[in-house]
């Protein structure tokens, strides 16, 4: 871990296997307006063995204070995303985490869109645009349980779980829990209009979304 943390800098880290939409994931990055005193780095893992250890080892080589994790599909259209960034976590020291949709509780089935009370907006795109807009945040930051893994960022650095969530599901809930049993809050910033576009396609494993989702409830819902 490193001991010396850059508050002037900031890190776009990717896990990437598809260079056709992290061109155009980072043609939106270095679109952003950046304030002056910030320094901004992209971070591109290839060959991942999981999500977590992916982000886990680029969490190790960076010392920006400032890390957001998005997929390759994921892109940023707020061109103020820095300055809003930085001005939530800067208004509360205690905001470990921060993310664009999530739940503000989880299900006992452990997948948090299953929530009754979602909250947070992204543009989606699935062959068609369309528009995820849950209920709607009135102040500056608001508390959740849990976080969509298209974009997180973070201003403290806590291992992820690499060693349970060694694939490409629930490594985000996982870090929500993570940050939470740290002492740290987790929450969605207001967002006049959603600040991301998601490219997501229609493809979802099932069965290994099962298969973690087991792992996180034996992990995290322990009677």
């Amino acid at each position: 871990m490193n001991q010396h943390t850059n508050e002037h800098s900031i890190s776009f880290i990717t896990c990437v296997n598809d260079d056709t939409l992290y061109d155009l994931c980072k043609r939106h990055i270095y679109s952003l307006s950046v304030p002056p005193h910030m320094e901004v780095e992209l971070i591109d893992i290839r060959n991942a063995d999981s999500m977590a250890s992916g982000y886990q080892k680029a969490m190790q080589d960076s010392n920006s204070k400032y890390k957001v994790y998005l997929h390759q599909d994921t892109f940023i259209i707020n061109r103020a995303f820095i300055y809003d960034l930085l001005y939530v976590f800067q208004q509360n020291d205690g905001l470990g985490m921060i993310g664009v949709i999530g739940a503000e509780e989880v299900p006992q089935s452990g997948i948090w869109w299953e929530a009754s009370k979602k909250t947070g907006k992204v543009i989606e795109y699935r062959s068609t645009y369309s528009y995820l807009s849950f209920d709607e945040i009135d102040e500056t930051v608001k508390t959740v349980q849990a976080l969509d893994g298209l974009l997180l960022v973070t201003q403290y650095d806590i291992p992820w779980r690499k060693e349970i969530f060694d694939g490409w599901h629930l490594y985000d809930t996982s870090q929500c829990f993570e940050f939470k049993k740290k002492g740290y809050l987790v929450g969605i910033p207001y967002q006049k209009d959603p600040w991301v576009i998601h490219a997501c396609g229609s493809e979802f494993d099932t069965e290994q979304y099962s298969y973690y989702l087991k792992k996180f409830s034996e992990e995290y819902f322990k009677t």
